[in-house]
Protein backbone atom coordinates (compact mmCIF):
# COMPACT_ATOMS: atom_id res chain seq x y z
CA UNK A 1 0.00 0.00 0.00
CA UNK A 2 1.26 3.51 -0.81
CA UNK A 3 2.20 5.69 2.12
CA UNK A 4 -0.67 7.87 3.29
CA UNK A 5 1.82 10.76 3.72
CA UNK A 6 1.77 11.23 -0.04
CA UNK A 7 -1.87 12.28 0.16
CA UNK A 8 -1.93 14.39 3.32
CA UNK A 9 -3.27 17.38 1.36
CA UNK A 10 -6.34 15.54 0.08
CA UNK A 11 -9.70 16.28 1.65
CA UNK A 12 -10.43 13.04 3.50
CA UNK A 13 -14.14 13.71 3.87
CA UNK A 14 -14.64 14.42 0.18
CA UNK A 15 -12.66 11.38 -0.97
CA UNK A 16 -14.52 9.18 1.49
CA UNK A 17 -17.89 10.42 0.18
CA UNK A 18 -16.82 9.79 -3.42
CA UNK A 19 -15.83 6.21 -2.59
CA UNK A 20 -19.19 5.57 -0.89
CA UNK A 21 -20.93 6.95 -3.99
CA UNK A 22 -19.09 4.43 -6.20
CA UNK A 23 -20.27 1.65 -3.89
CA UNK A 24 -23.88 2.65 -4.53
CA UNK A 25 -23.35 3.17 -8.27
CA UNK A 26 -21.75 -0.20 -9.08
CA UNK A 27 -23.84 -2.36 -6.74
CA UNK A 28 -27.49 -2.99 -5.99
CA UNK A 29 -29.14 -3.61 -2.60
CA UNK A 30 -26.68 -1.41 -0.71
CA UNK A 31 -27.80 -0.78 2.88
CA UNK A 32 -26.35 1.69 5.35
CA UNK A 33 -25.65 0.08 8.71
CA UNK A 34 -23.77 3.02 10.21
CA UNK A 35 -23.55 6.36 8.42
CA UNK A 36 -20.21 6.95 6.73
CA UNK A 37 -18.77 3.84 8.40
CA UNK A 38 -20.47 0.50 7.75
CA UNK A 39 -22.48 -0.74 4.75
CA UNK A 40 -23.81 -4.10 3.54
CA UNK A 41 -24.51 -5.48 0.06
CA UNK A 42 -27.08 -8.27 -0.33
CA UNK A 43 -26.86 -10.65 -3.31
CA UNK A 44 -27.93 -14.21 -4.26
CA UNK A 45 -25.49 -17.09 -4.89
CA UNK A 46 -25.67 -20.84 -5.43
CA UNK A 47 -25.12 -21.28 -1.68
CA UNK A 48 -28.01 -18.91 -0.87
CA UNK A 49 -28.41 -15.22 -0.14
CA UNK A 50 -25.23 -13.64 1.21
CA UNK A 51 -24.45 -10.30 2.80
CA UNK A 52 -21.12 -8.56 2.28
CA UNK A 53 -20.43 -6.19 5.17
CA UNK A 54 -18.00 -3.36 4.38
CA UNK A 55 -16.37 -1.58 7.32
CA UNK A 56 -14.71 1.76 6.50
CA UNK A 57 -12.01 2.60 9.02
CA UNK A 58 -11.31 6.17 10.24
CA UNK A 59 -8.44 6.56 7.74
CA UNK A 60 -10.38 5.23 4.75
CA UNK A 61 -9.72 5.67 1.79
CA UNK A 62 -6.04 6.04 2.68
CA UNK A 63 -6.33 2.60 4.28
CA UNK A 64 -8.21 -0.27 2.67
CA UNK A 65 -11.59 -1.25 4.11
CA UNK A 66 -12.31 -4.56 5.81
CA UNK A 67 -14.97 -6.85 4.35
CA UNK A 68 -16.75 -9.83 5.86
CA UNK A 69 -19.18 -12.27 4.25
CA UNK A 70 -22.23 -13.47 6.14
CA UNK A 71 -22.93 -16.33 6.48
CA UNK A 72 -19.40 -17.68 6.19
CA UNK A 73 -18.60 -19.63 3.00
CA UNK A 74 -15.89 -21.91 1.68
CA UNK A 75 -13.87 -19.86 -0.78
CA UNK A 76 -10.20 -19.15 -1.42
CA UNK A 77 -10.69 -15.43 -0.74
CA UNK A 78 -12.36 -15.97 2.66
CA UNK A 79 -10.58 -16.85 5.92
CA UNK A 80 -11.97 -18.91 8.81
CA UNK A 81 -13.64 -15.84 10.32
CA UNK A 82 -15.53 -15.03 7.10
CA UNK A 83 -13.31 -12.03 6.35
CA UNK A 84 -12.32 -11.31 2.74
CA UNK A 85 -8.52 -11.42 2.71
CA UNK A 86 -7.37 -12.62 -0.72
CA UNK A 87 -9.56 -10.64 -3.12
CA UNK A 88 -7.03 -9.02 -5.49
CA UNK A 89 -8.83 -5.69 -5.58
CA UNK A 90 -8.90 -5.55 -1.78
CA UNK A 91 -5.31 -6.73 -1.37
CA UNK A 92 -4.03 -4.01 -3.73
CA UNK A 93 -6.43 -1.30 -2.59
CA UNK A 94 -5.07 2.26 -2.90
CA UNK A 95 -6.37 5.81 -2.85
CA UNK A 96 -6.90 5.46 -6.60
CA UNK A 97 -9.13 2.39 -6.30
CA UNK A 98 -12.92 2.47 -6.65
CA UNK A 99 -14.61 0.89 -3.66
CA UNK A 100 -17.73 0.16 -5.72
CA UNK A 101 -15.80 -1.73 -8.39
CA UNK A 102 -13.79 -3.72 -5.84
CA UNK A 103 -17.03 -4.82 -4.14
CA UNK A 104 -18.61 -5.51 -7.52
CA UNK A 105 -15.79 -7.89 -8.49
CA UNK A 106 -16.03 -9.74 -5.16
CA UNK A 107 -19.80 -10.01 -5.46
CA UNK A 108 -19.64 -11.29 -9.03
CA UNK A 109 -16.98 -13.85 -8.07
CA UNK A 110 -19.32 -15.32 -5.47
CA UNK A 111 -22.39 -15.10 -7.73
CA UNK A 112 -20.71 -16.97 -10.59
CA UNK A 113 -18.98 -19.64 -8.45
CA UNK A 114 -21.10 -22.78 -8.95
CA UNK A 115 -19.07 -24.72 -6.36
CA UNK A 116 -19.73 -22.21 -3.61
CA UNK A 117 -20.91 -23.73 -0.31
CA UNK A 118 -21.61 -22.55 3.20
CA UNK A 119 -18.86 -23.25 5.72
CA UNK A 120 -19.53 -25.64 8.61
CA UNK A 121 -19.18 -24.19 12.11
CA UNK A 122 -16.38 -26.61 12.94
CA UNK A 123 -14.54 -26.21 9.68
CA UNK A 124 -11.11 -24.71 9.73
CA UNK A 125 -11.88 -23.05 6.44
CA UNK A 126 -9.12 -21.77 4.24
CA UNK A 127 -5.63 -21.79 5.75
CA UNK A 128 -4.17 -18.50 6.80
CA UNK A 129 -0.70 -19.43 5.51
CA UNK A 130 -0.73 -18.06 1.99
CA UNK A 131 2.09 -18.70 -0.45
CA UNK A 132 3.33 -16.17 -2.93
CA UNK A 133 2.10 -18.36 -5.78
CA UNK A 134 -1.45 -18.32 -4.43
CA UNK A 135 -1.39 -14.55 -4.23
CA UNK A 136 -0.17 -14.27 -7.81
CA UNK A 137 -2.88 -16.60 -9.06
CA UNK A 138 -5.51 -14.64 -7.18
CA UNK A 139 -4.32 -11.40 -8.75
CA UNK A 140 -4.15 -12.75 -12.32
CA UNK A 141 -7.63 -14.25 -11.97
CA UNK A 142 -9.12 -10.77 -11.87
CA UNK A 143 -8.99 -10.40 -15.67
CA UNK A 144 -12.26 -8.48 -15.92
CA UNK A 145 -10.78 -5.47 -14.06
CA UNK A 146 -8.58 -3.58 -16.54
CA UNK A 147 -6.65 -1.55 -13.97
CA UNK A 148 -5.72 -4.52 -11.77
CA UNK A 149 -4.98 -6.62 -14.82
CA UNK A 150 -2.49 -3.93 -15.88
CA UNK A 151 -0.87 -4.17 -12.45
CA UNK A 152 -0.75 -7.97 -12.66
CA UNK A 153 1.45 -7.77 -15.77
CA UNK A 154 4.11 -5.72 -13.96
CA UNK A 155 7.17 -7.20 -12.36
CA UNK A 156 7.96 -6.87 -8.68
CA UNK A 157 10.61 -4.23 -9.46
CA UNK A 158 8.12 -2.20 -11.48
CA UNK A 159 5.53 -2.45 -8.73
CA UNK A 160 8.12 -1.36 -6.16
CA UNK A 161 9.05 1.64 -8.31
CA UNK A 162 5.37 2.62 -8.54
CA UNK A 163 5.11 2.31 -4.78
CA UNK A 164 8.14 4.52 -4.12
CA UNK A 165 7.92 7.06 -6.95
CA UNK A 166 4.90 9.30 -7.18
CA UNK A 167 5.82 10.53 -10.68
CA UNK A 168 5.97 6.97 -11.99
CA UNK A 169 2.66 6.20 -10.33
CA UNK A 170 1.05 9.28 -11.90
CA UNK A 171 2.44 8.31 -15.32
CA UNK A 172 1.13 4.76 -14.95
CA UNK A 173 -2.30 6.00 -13.91
CA UNK A 174 -2.46 8.48 -16.80
CA UNK A 175 -1.87 5.61 -19.27
CA UNK A 176 -4.70 3.44 -17.95
CA UNK A 177 -7.49 2.97 -20.53
CA UNK A 178 -10.17 4.40 -18.27
CA UNK A 179 -8.07 7.50 -17.49
CA UNK A 180 -7.24 7.97 -21.18
CA UNK A 181 -10.92 7.69 -22.02
CA UNK A 182 -11.75 10.23 -19.31
CA UNK A 183 -9.06 12.61 -20.60
CA UNK A 184 -10.42 12.24 -24.12
CA UNK A 185 -13.93 13.02 -22.91
CA UNK A 186 -12.57 16.07 -21.08
CA UNK A 187 -10.79 17.26 -24.23
CA UNK A 188 -13.95 16.78 -26.28
CA UNK A 189 -15.94 18.69 -23.69
CA UNK A 190 -13.39 21.52 -23.69
CA UNK A 191 -13.56 21.65 -27.50
CA UNK A 192 -17.35 21.87 -27.40
CA UNK A 193 -17.16 24.61 -24.76
CA UNK A 194 -14.64 26.56 -26.86
CA UNK A 195 -16.85 26.22 -29.96
CA UNK A 196 -19.84 27.40 -27.96
CA UNK A 197 -17.83 30.32 -26.54
CA UNK A 198 -16.68 31.34 -30.04
CA UNK A 199 -20.27 31.08 -31.28
CA UNK A 200 -21.42 33.30 -28.42
CA UNK A 201 -18.66 35.83 -29.12
CA UNK A 202 -19.62 35.98 -32.81
CA UNK A 203 -23.12 36.97 -31.74
CA UNK A 204 -21.87 39.75 -29.46
CA UNK A 205 -21.83 42.46 -32.18
CA UNK A 206 -25.34 41.68 -33.57
CA UNK A 207 -26.68 41.60 -30.03
CA UNK A 208 -25.01 44.95 -29.28
CA UNK A 209 -26.57 46.46 -32.43
CA UNK A 210 -29.97 45.11 -31.46
CA UNK A 211 -29.54 46.52 -27.96
CA UNK A 212 -28.77 49.96 -29.42
CA UNK A 213 -31.76 49.75 -31.74
CA UNK A 214 -34.02 48.77 -28.86
CA UNK A 215 -32.70 51.72 -26.82
CA UNK A 216 -33.56 54.09 -29.66
CA UNK A 217 -37.01 52.62 -30.00
CA UNK A 218 -37.55 52.92 -26.25
CA UNK A 219 -36.58 56.62 -26.43
CA UNK A 220 -39.02 57.12 -29.31
CA UNK A 221 -41.75 55.35 -27.36
CA UNK A 222 -41.06 57.57 -24.36
CA UNK A 223 -41.36 60.68 -26.56
CA UNK A 224 -44.64 59.40 -28.01
CA UNK A 225 -45.92 58.71 -24.51
CA UNK A 226 -45.21 62.29 -23.41
CA UNK A 227 -46.83 63.64 -26.55
CA UNK A 228 -49.82 61.39 -26.04
CA UNK A 229 -50.17 62.54 -22.43
CA UNK A 230 -50.16 66.21 -23.52
CA UNK A 231 -52.65 65.64 -26.32
CA UNK A 232 -54.87 63.60 -24.00
CA UNK A 233 -54.96 66.46 -21.47
CA UNK A 234 -55.74 68.93 -24.26
CA UNK A 235 -58.49 66.68 -25.57
CA UNK A 236 -60.06 66.43 -22.11
CA UNK A 237 -60.11 70.23 -21.77
CA UNK A 238 -61.61 70.69 -25.23
CA UNK A 239 -64.18 67.96 -24.68
CA UNK A 240 -65.23 69.64 -21.45
CA UNK A 241 -65.31 73.06 -23.12
CA UNK A 242 -67.41 71.95 -26.09
CA UNK A 243 -69.66 69.52 -24.32
CA UNK A 244 -73.43 70.24 -24.79
CA UNK A 245 -73.89 71.04 -21.12
CA UNK A 246 -70.92 73.41 -21.14
CA UNK A 247 -72.29 75.21 -24.22
CA UNK A 248 -75.68 75.53 -22.52
CA UNK A 249 -74.08 77.05 -19.42
CA UNK A 250 -72.06 79.48 -21.54
CA UNK A 251 -75.17 80.59 -23.42
CA UNK A 252 -76.99 81.15 -20.10
CA UNK A 253 -74.12 83.21 -18.67
CA UNK A 254 -73.82 85.25 -21.86
CA UNK A 255 -77.57 85.99 -21.85
CA UNK A 256 -77.35 87.13 -18.23
CA UNK A 257 -74.51 89.49 -19.14
CA UNK A 258 -76.58 90.93 -21.99
CA UNK A 259 -79.50 91.50 -19.63
CA UNK A 260 -77.23 93.26 -17.17
CA UNK A 261 -75.82 95.39 -19.99
CA UNK A 262 -79.32 96.37 -21.21
CA UNK A 263 -80.32 97.32 -17.63
CA UNK A 264 -77.27 99.54 -17.31
CA UNK A 265 -78.13 101.26 -20.63
CA UNK A 266 -81.71 101.86 -19.48
CA UNK A 267 -80.47 103.49 -16.24
CA UNK A 268 -78.16 105.76 -18.24
CA UNK A 269 -81.11 106.80 -20.43
CA UNK A 270 -83.30 107.52 -17.43
CA UNK A 271 -80.54 109.58 -15.85
CA UNK A 272 -80.21 111.59 -19.05
CA UNK A 273 -76.69 110.42 -19.79
CA UNK A 274 -77.54 109.35 -23.38
CA UNK A 275 -80.03 110.64 -25.95
CA UNK A 276 -83.05 108.73 -27.26
CA UNK A 277 -81.63 107.67 -30.65
CA UNK A 278 -78.47 106.18 -29.16
CA UNK A 279 -80.48 104.51 -26.39
CA UNK A 280 -82.79 102.78 -28.88
CA UNK A 281 -79.88 101.64 -31.03
CA UNK A 282 -77.79 100.18 -28.20
CA UNK A 283 -80.63 98.89 -26.06
CA UNK A 284 -82.41 97.04 -28.87
CA UNK A 285 -79.14 95.42 -29.99
CA UNK A 286 -78.34 94.20 -26.44
CA UNK A 287 -81.82 92.81 -25.86
CA UNK A 288 -81.80 91.08 -29.24
CA UNK A 289 -78.54 89.30 -28.43
CA UNK A 290 -79.91 88.30 -25.02
CA UNK A 291 -83.12 86.84 -26.43
CA UNK A 292 -81.15 85.01 -29.16
CA UNK A 293 -78.88 83.36 -26.62
CA UNK A 294 -81.79 82.41 -24.38
CA UNK A 295 -83.57 80.86 -27.35
CA UNK A 296 -80.46 78.83 -28.25
CA UNK A 297 -80.08 77.74 -24.62
CA UNK A 298 -83.72 76.63 -24.40
CA UNK A 299 -83.44 74.76 -27.72
CA UNK A 300 -80.23 72.99 -26.64
CA UNK A 301 -81.68 72.07 -23.23
CA UNK A 302 -84.75 70.66 -24.95
CA UNK A 303 -82.60 68.53 -27.26
CA UNK A 304 -80.50 67.30 -24.34
CA UNK A 305 -83.66 66.39 -22.45
CA UNK A 306 -84.97 64.46 -25.44
CA UNK A 307 -81.70 62.55 -25.80
CA UNK A 308 -81.67 61.72 -22.08
CA UNK A 309 -85.23 60.38 -22.24
CA UNK A 310 -84.24 58.31 -25.29
CA UNK A 311 -81.43 56.69 -23.29
CA UNK A 312 -78.44 58.49 -24.81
Amino acid sequence: MLSTNLYNNIDLSRKREQQIDTLKVFNENVSEISFDKEYSVEFPTKAGNLSLVIDLGPKFPFEKPTMKICPRINHKWVDTNGQIVLAPGLMNYTIHSDLGRVVQVIRREFELDQSLTLANSGSDGFSGNITIGCKKNAITSLSNDVEFFSLAKLTSAELLRLNNNVDCLDEFISELPSIEASNKNIENTITKIMDLANSNMSKEEPISNLRSEISKQLEAIETYQKSYAGLSAKYVKLSEKYSPQSISDNLKNAAIKCDEESERIAEQFLNGDIDCDKFLQVYVKSRTVSYTRKAKEDRLNYQLKQLKEAGF
